[in-house]
């Protein structure tokens, strides 16, 4: 039995899924992205972060052809590295979106947006503490340090300079 969460199940109920109805067919999923922004290349946790990425592995490895068990034909998994770019640079998931972004077809995508919705409470329940603070706060946390170059001291003057160089020149090989 788990326990009950509430910062948890704020942040699954704000990574909402939308359906709308449009008349026939399956109705669109439209998913808020709440890691986009805060995973990726130039994030600090990278493009593939170390916390999501036994889950998106796991859920890239799942068969997404609906066949029963038994039955034979390849079942190919998914992109990790196609899922992790869904999760750094869309905001907005949906079919049409990864459609659009990655020149994928419907059941593709839609493939893709299942996974993400898959995914996404497991990412939120294994992401790292300053990470679930930044997303739920934002960037408060201001470097308040003074820099370390701003300091009031004299630069050295030449001769010390010419000592410190004359004692490293050792060192160098």
């Amino acid at each position: 039995m788990t326990s009950y969460d509430p910062a948890l199940h704020e942040a699954v109920t704000t990574a909402s899924v939308t359906t709308a109805k449009r008349g026939r067919g399956r109705p669109t999923k439209i998913i808020n992205n709440l890691f986009h922004g805060f995973i990726g290349p130039t994030t600090d946790y990278g493009q593939y972060p170390l916390f999501a990425m036994d889950i998106l592995e796991g859920i890239a490895r799942l068969d997404w052809h609906d066949r029963p068990i038994g039955v034979g034909g390849s079942s190919k998994p998914l992109s990790v590295k196609r899922l992790v770019a869904i999760l750094a640079e869309l905001e907005v998931v949906s079919a049409a979106t990864i459609m659009t972004q990655y020149r994928l077809g419907l059941r593709q995508a839609q493939r893709y947006v299942k996974a993400v919705e898959l995914a996404m409470p497991y990412l939120l329940k294994s992401r790292p503490d300053d990470l679930s603070h930044e997303m739920r706060y934002g960037f408060l946390k201001a470097d308040t340090r003074i820099n370390d170059w701003e300091d009031q001291l004299e630069p050295p003057s030449p001769e010390d300079l010419a000592k410190l160089h004359h004692d490293l020149r050792t060192l160098g090989g």
